[in-house]
Formats: structure tokens, sequence, C-alpha cells
């Protein structure tokens, strides 16, 4: 690609020539550009379909039915309740939700117990599969094919949960999930933080650069420019973080920058605890590890 994907500027520069962080057997090299406008990262040239396809296998995680459980659903509920959202959005009783990209259906089941209308569009057909076999409608195929047998319909509430870096023409996706918003509706998109504290950091080692899978490494003004483009008004953007993803990151700088060896960077007594205190910090600041936008048409 000679130009950006998101805001089309021809300044484009080599980011860097990363692996995956997947499998160390995997040799293959993957290269990120940057454009120096919007400091949007892209694989350039993207991988083919076909290419794809040998990485997203029936153990790709996201296609577990726990996926980004931290308790099991009785207890998720419960908190969800006494916050009164569920993965940032207020709870969703009598709402019609779409989730693009929904892999197991864990945050649909969750929702539907909240008392919400659900609906899930996963091009996998193994997350298609498990999400099924709860119950749980969901369409398996890309987002123009449910436009196409399904463009009527309309939502309230749109989600897509780490998916549009995965896919090869954001501005394009955001366009089509518009159209799928309902008057009034609300559409909550989050992404890796290519601009974090920790992916300034530690670069191609940065666990959520996840080359191949992650085609895209957003930045806050890289996905509002996506947002723009098509024709959705952002009314809040700010960042997120897992303590978890914390800790694995103050890890990763201990192995990386500091030669701290494996074993023992796993066993550091209160790593979990200061990861946590990291991810409140980084977010006070919106350096955290994720973007969390919300949209409007």
């Amino acid at each position: 690609m000679a130009t950006c994907p998101i805001c089309s500027s021809s300044a484009t520069r080599l980011r860097f020539e990363g692996r995956t962080n997947r499998n160390p057997a995997d040799g293959r090299v993957w290269v990120v550009y940057e454009c120096e406008h919007c400091a949007h990262g892209f694989i350039n040239p993207q991988p083919s379909a076909a290419t794809l396809k040998e990485y997203y296998s029936s153990s790709y995680e996201a296609y577990d039915d726990q996926h980004g459980a931290e308790a099991d659903d009785a207890e998720v509920i419960a908190r969800a309740k006494a916050a009164g959202e569920f993965r940032h959005i207020p709870i969703p009783a009598g709402k019609k939700i779409l989730d693009f990209g929904c892999g197991g259906g864990f945050f649909l089941r969750i929702c539907r117990e909240l008392g919400a209308q659900v609906q899930g569009i996963e091009p996998s057909p193994f997350g298609a599969e498990i999400t099924r076999k709860q119950n749980i409608p969901v369409f398996e195929g890309s987002l123009d094919d449910f436009l196409e047998q399904n463009g009527d319909q309309r939502f309230d509430v749109i989600t897509s949960n780490h998916v549009l870096e995965h896919v090869p023409n954001p501005i394009q996706t955001l366009e089509g999930l518009r159209s799928l918003l309902a008057p009034g509706g609300v559409m909550t998109i989050t992404v890796p933080n290519a601009t974090s504290a920790f992916a300034k950091l530690l670069g191609k080692d940065w666990y959520n650069t996840d080359l191949p899978f992650h085609l895209h490494q957003f930045s806050a003004m890289s996905l509002r420019c996506a947002a723009e483009r098509a024709a959705l008004t952002t009314q809040y953007l700010g960042t997120t973080s897992l303590p978890a993803g914390s800790a694995a990151s103050l890890r990763l700088v201990l192995r990386q920058k500091f030669m701290v060896p494996q074993r023992l960077s796993v066993r550091l007594p209160g790593i979990e605890r200061l990861g946590a205190s990291i991810a409140a910090r980084h977010d006070r600041k919106a350096r955290g590890e994720a973007l969390l936008a919300r949209f409007a048409a």
C-alpha cells in the first residue's frame, strides 16, 4: 500500500519488522509501516486470506465460550448489575445488541441474561458453532454477507471488542456497522492502543502487536479519523487496561529490557498488584493498552 489505509496520507515509513509472538517456530516476517500523519500502523503488504486462515485455528482463544470471563456467569452478572454496566455498556435490558466478531458468544450470553435482545456476527465457523450451541442468534459469515441478507435490521447498541484491527478495511467496516444503527443508537469499539506507554516501550515485542492477526495498529488519532471517514461522531475516546494485561507487559519489560529470566518474572511477588496500579495510572493519562471509543451516527 502506497498510502495510509486510514487517512490516505502518502507519508508512511517503516515502523518495524516482526514475527508472530504466538509460535517461536514460525519464521515468517511481517513488515509494519507507520503513517506520519495519523500514527496508524499497518502490515504492508497485507497477508492474503489464505495465509491468515492458517493462523485462525479452532484453538484461537476468542472462540472459547468463556473468553474474557473474570468469573462464572452468575458473578459476572452480579458485578454488572452492581456497576450498572457491562464492558462499558449500560445495562442493556430491552435493547437490541449486535456484536460484530462475537467469537464464542460470551459477551452476548451475559447481555442476554441482562435482558437484551442479542445478535452476533462471526466469520469463523469455529466461533460461530460455539455461539450457536448456546442458542445465541449468530450469523456465520462476513459483515458484507450480513448486510446483503439482513441490511434492513437496526440495533440500539453495536459492539466490536478487539476486532477492528483484524479486518482488511476498517473504514468500510465502520460504514457497514453504522448503517445498522437504529436512530439514537451507539457503537462501542475497542482496539489495542499501539501508542500506549507499553507499546512505545516494547515496540515489535509488545504482545498486542499480535502479528499477523492484527493487520492494523491503531492510535487514538487514527481511530478517530477512521470514524470520521465513516461518517460517525465520536462521543468518547479514552483507554482501558486490564490489570492482568499490564502485568503481562510489565513482565515482558523485565525480560526484554532488564534481562530478567522468564521463570523469575512470572514468580515475582506483587506483580499482579503492581500491574493493576500501572493500568489505572496509564488510563488516567489516556496511555492505556486499549482504546475505547463510543460513536454515534
